[in-house]
């Protein structure tokens, strides 16, 4: 399974790398996670902007299941909750921040509490076009669509309420004689477009675990982001009372890149244990992530 797909692909800004299972001799697992986001300054083309924080809360449920020695179908669905505090300049309010349009959502979650619910799902499935003991090749597609209407004018937003069609390919390598694992995944994600805006991205996650004991393996990782065609503040915005400036958070380019480590260990035959911390190092039209951290437990079977 796709490396960042069954995470919160479509959270605001922050998509999250999530280990592919590998407690050996099983093919089908279930996986519950834990995961916590703080962001914090939002990196415009004129510069970093204080519009506050946000932190997020996420139970994220996936899932594996192969259907001969090659196929595989996954899925993910996760609950969000997440707020937005601080710089009230941060806040979205679609009555008090419109006067000649009028949204056809005119809810406000950036009051300070948390709002949420179930955000988008995620479903796919991946074939092993190559198998070796040293190296594995699995393209992938996917497709993603929220499971409720919530809003996206927000900081507290829990996602862009978009759909999305992630096709990929994901890379196993274990060098000959060594206790080293790598990992690659990348995708082009075809996705909704939104007034006219192409929102095509590219994501990409790579890591290199060390197994220091058959059982434990620490690692390191990065995961980006890349859309070409989207848009910038402030120039693709310069009349504040308009669709566009609605939609600005479906729209921007919330490029990053992101680096992490982790851990993952194997704690029974059928049971494993992951965690992960990171944080954006490389962010461009995104409010970068201050500090993050995952917990995970897999069972397979």
């Amino acid at each position: 399974m796709s490396r960042f797909l069954p995470a919160v692909a479509c959270l605001l800004l922050a998509p999250i790398a999530a280990a592919q299972e590998r407690i050996a001799d099983f093919d089908n697992s279930l996986r519950v996670e834990y995961q916590f986001i703080h962001t914090g300054l939002y990196e415009s083309s004129i510069g970093p902007i204080d519009i506050g924080e946000t932190d997020t809360h996420v139970a994220l449920l996936s899932g594996v299941y192969s259907l001969g020695e090659r196929w595989k179908i996954y899925g993910s669905l996760p609950y969000v909750q997440k707020r937005h505090t601080g710089n009230p300049l941060g806040v979205h309010d679609p009555v008090a921040n419109f006067v000649n349009f009028t949204p056809p959502d005119l809810r406000n979650v950036d009051d300070g509490d948390y709002h949420g619910g179930l955000q988008d799902f995620y479903g796919g499935v991946q074939y092993l076009a190559m198998d070796t003991p040293f190296f594995s090749l699995s393209p992938f597609i996917s497709f993603g669509l929220p499971v409720s209407d919530y809003p996206f004018y927000a900081s507290a937003a829990i996602g862009k309420n978009l759909w999305a069609i992630p096709v990929g390919a994901s890379m196993d390598f274990t060098p000959y004689f060594s206790d080293w694992y790598f990992q690659a995944d990348i995708a082009y994600v075809f996705s909704e477009r939104v007034i006219g805006v192409d929102l095509n991205h590219w994501l990409a996650y790579v890591s290199a675990s060390y197994y220091l004991t058959p059982r434990f393996a620490p690692r390191i990782f990065l995961s980006a982001r890349f859309a070409p065609n989207a848009l910038e503040f402030p120039e693709d915005f310069p009349d504040p009372d308009t669709e566009n400036q609605w939609r600005h958070d479906q729209t921007l380019k919330h490029e990053f890149v992101n680096a992490g480590i982790g851990f993952d260990y194997i704690l029974t035959e059928r049971y494993e244990l992951s965690a992960t911390y990171y944080q954006t190092i490389d962010p461009h039209q995104v409010s970068e992530v201050d500090y993050a951290f995952t917990v995970a437990l897999t069972w397979s079977y």
